[in-house]
């Protein structure tokens, strides 16, 4: 059974190059006028309907499986709300998160539903709960939006490319998110192995810590002098880090001990009876009714 992240702060595994990349965003002088246009040109509610009209739902009446899967991972992270679930016609192992605030919902490919393990659902779902989680989601819809809308006007850049930016830094935050929401660092790899272009023929056989030595290589190769020039030029027009980097960020994270101080932070008291874990002001365990006080 996995650990139940109480209070959880989103602060509390945050990224710090998504931490600087974001506050370089919002200094930007028109984002606030971006913000308004967009949230005041029914976006969120476009980005619904279009959903709801060409997507699969997830409820626990249409797919009882998927549905208790998400709620347990929006459990674990502590998120507020429990957001829409959708599955979209998609060979590719994807998902995206969009909408706004409690308006916010998942979208995962039918290829991540179909050729990942239950575990490394759990990865992706709590990889985009953590884009929730952050308040990421505005500021990726902004990226859309205005790359869709101004990507032809003068001046666009000015506003593009910091946000280009941060986006591809907000994947390693939410990547974080959803090695606590799976709670195993060879899921989360096994995961980004997968994304990375593993073919499903070798998924059984494939090793791990093959794949981890490839990104510690990968990074200690191309960190200084002039392949560290070529690896930023390459990704300028990215939405997302390269795989082999997610999956050494994560690495490097989990390594440093940060990992398990989160879940040390958030752990909670054990009730006796079930043992399952509870807020430690819990005086009746809301899994069983022991009662704490006796």
């Amino acid at each position: 059974m996995k650990q139940r992240l109480f209070n959880l702060n989103p602060k509390d595994y945050e990224h710090s190059f998504d931490k600087n990349a974001l506050s370089v965003v919002k200094a930007i002088p028109i984002l606030p006028q971006a913000v308004n246009y967009i949230m005041n040109w029914t976006a969120v509610n476009w980005r619904i309907i279009t959903m709801c009209g060409n997507s699969f739902k997830v409820t626990r009446d249409a797919c009882p499986e998927l549905n208790a899967l998400g709620t347990e991972v929006f459990n674990t992270l502590n998120l507020n709300y429990k957001p829409d679930l959708y599955v979209q016609q998609d060979y590719y192992i994807n998902a995206y998160t969009t909408g706004h605030e409690e308006k916010a919902f998942i979208a995962l490919s039918s290829g991540a539903v179909d050729r990942l393990s239950e575990e490394e659902l759990s990865f992706i779902v709590g990889h985009e709960s953590g884009h929730i989680k952050s308040g990421h989601v505005l500021y990726h819809m902004m990226l859309s939006y205005i790359t869709v809308i101004m990507s032809n006007l003068p001046g666009s850049s000015v506003l593009q490319m910091p946000l280009m930016y941060w986006n591809r830094m907000s994947e390693f935050t939410a990547d974080r998110a959803g090695l606590l929401a799976c709670q195993d660092l060879g899921v989360a790899l096994s995961t980004i192995m997968k994304m990375s272009g593993l073919p499903e023929k070798y998924y059984k056989t494939a090793s791990v810590e093959g794949f981890m030595q490839q990104a510690r290589d990968f990074m200690e190769t191309n960190s200084h002098g002039a392949n560290n020039v070529m690896k930023v030029i390459e990704i300028l027009d990215e939405d997302h880090p390269w795989t082999v980097v997610r999956a050494a960020e994560l690495i490097k994270w989990y390594e440093s001990g940060e990992y398990q101080k989160v879940l040390d932070k958030n752990e909670g008291k054990e009730c006796p009876n079930c043992h399952n874990h509870v807020p430690d002001d819990t005086r009746v365990c809301t899994y069983c009714d022991y009662c704490f006080e006796e």
